[in-house]
Formats: C-alpha cells, sequence, structure tokens
C-alpha cells in the first residue's frame, strides 16, 4: 500500500487461481445421461456374447470364441446377465434369453467341481 491506494494485484491474483481451481473442478455427472451409457455399453457387450458365444459359458473377445468349463456349458453369462437386463428394462433381451436358459440348463448331471483357486 502506498499513500491512499490499495495494491490490489495479490487479491487479483487469488481470484484468479481460486476460479482456476473451480473450473478444474469435475462437474456432476448427468445422471440420465451416464445411465444411458451403461445401458448402451451393456448392449453392447450382450450383442457381441450372442454373436459369438451364444449358448456358452463365457465370450473372449479378443479371439470372437467362447469358453466353457464343462463339456456341457452351464450358461454362466446368460444366467448372471438375466437379472441386469430385467433391471436396465431390456425385456425383449431377457424374454429371449429367460426362454434360453429354460429350454438348455439342465442341472440334471453328475460333474466333479474342480477348485482351481486351491492348488
Amino acid at each position: 500500500m502506498k499513500g491512499n491506494s490499495v495494491d490490489f494485484s495479490s487479491a487479483k491474483a487469488l481470484i484468479l487461481l481460486l476460479s482456476l481451481c473451480l473450473s478444474a473442478y469435475p462437474q456432476a455427472p448427468n445422471k440420465q445421461q451416464l445411465a444411458s451409457e451403461v445401458r448402451s455399453e451393456f448392449l453392447d457387450a450382450w450383442r457381441g456374447y450372442k454373436k459369438y458365444a451364444w449358448g456358452h459359458d463365457d465370450l473372449k473377445p479378443l479371439s470372437k470364441t467362447y469358453h466353457d468349463w464343462y463339456a456341457q456349458p452351464l450358461l454362466m453369462t446368460p444366467v448372471d446377465a438375466l437379472d441386469t437386463m430385467i433391471l436396465m428394462g431390456f425385456k425383449d433381451e431377457a424374454t429371449d434369453t429367460k426362454t434360453y436358459i429354460i429350454q438348455n440348463l439342465s442341472f440334471d448331471k453328475d460333474k466333479a467341481i474342480l477348485n482351481e483357486m486351491a492348488a
């Protein structure tokens, strides 16, 4: 401060710094847009599974092939994805998947369960 004048340069620098910090702070995401993106990504993944691994346990996305844990698939992916389809409102996909599971999944076979994690 010189005489009666006030030096505001440090106050201006502080205001500039604070405004830059606030502008860099991430904005709250639009929840509806985010939900729409999640639904879209789910459908993309599901379509990949149906195209390359339908009726099998898992999709191997890099080779565009499938993997089954046993000689007869346990339909792990369709069983796991069914409730997600229902919750996301994909009624047609859920109906098709439920029908496929009912017609093709059977627990009437003896299988030895190998715990690979214990080894």
